[in-house]
């Protein structure tokens, strides 16, 4: 009778914790995985809050490019400041071309194609590296994912809750980049009241 009893504790607890896990951060990549798998776009997108992703897209490309650096600079030199990266954000329309990049590359499987051979960090797009990603709980609402590709290529994914739903709202070759990216919820900056930017 106790034997049943410890089997009986035993399976609900593990059952507790596959539900746990089955609605925290871990299900958004295992979902992600299964999305790149089936190379099904549209289930792959609606895992990611892409105003986020794209804006931290942004910053990851003015951290690999010199001009968009010196240009964020003059534009604080200038007094625009945020002004200047919402004119950035209008003239290249990141979230607009990500968006269209990730349909056309999970679609196609180029992605995870690209990803699986990639010799550079910042690509996590794996199916069996996202199973097998570590998530790190940073708070509630926020967690960051350490995934390493058969090439043996490890980057960062940021997640956030987004009421039930945990999301996908960056990547990043750093941990701390891909923490900052998973704590800012409001990654663009806001327009003045009756500010063109144009």
């Amino acid at each position: 009778m106790k034997k049943l009893l410890s089997l009986a504790f035993i399976l609900c607890l593990a059952l507790a914790l596959a539900a746990c896990e089955g609605s925290g951060p871990k299900s958004a990549l295992d979902a992600a995985a299964k999305a790149l798998q089936a190379k099904d776009s549209q289930a792959f997108l609606a895992l990611v809050d892409m105003k986020s992703y794209a804006a931290h897209e942004m910053v990851n490309l003015k951290q690999d490019h010199r001009l968009l650096n010196r240009l964020d600079s003059l534009g604080s030199m200038l007094g625009l400041g945020g002004e200047l990266n919402e004119l950035l954000d209008q003239i290249l329309d990141l979230e607009n071309r990500t968006t269209k990049t990730l349909n056309r590359t999970v679609s196609s499987g180029e992605l995870v194609n690209m990803c699986t051979k990639a010799q550079t960090p910042d690509c996590p797009w794996v199916p069996e590296a996202l199973a097998k990603a570590e998530v790190k709980s940073l708070s509630e609402n926020e967690a960051v994912a350490r995934v390493t590709t058969p090439a043996n290529m490890t980057s960062w994914i940021a997640l956030r809750k987004d009421g039930k739903d945990w999301k996908i709202v960056g990547k990043a070759v750093l941990e701390a980049d891909a923490a900052s990216f998973a704590r800012d919820s409001q990654p663009l900056p806001k327009a003045k009241p009756g500010a063109n930017p144009l």
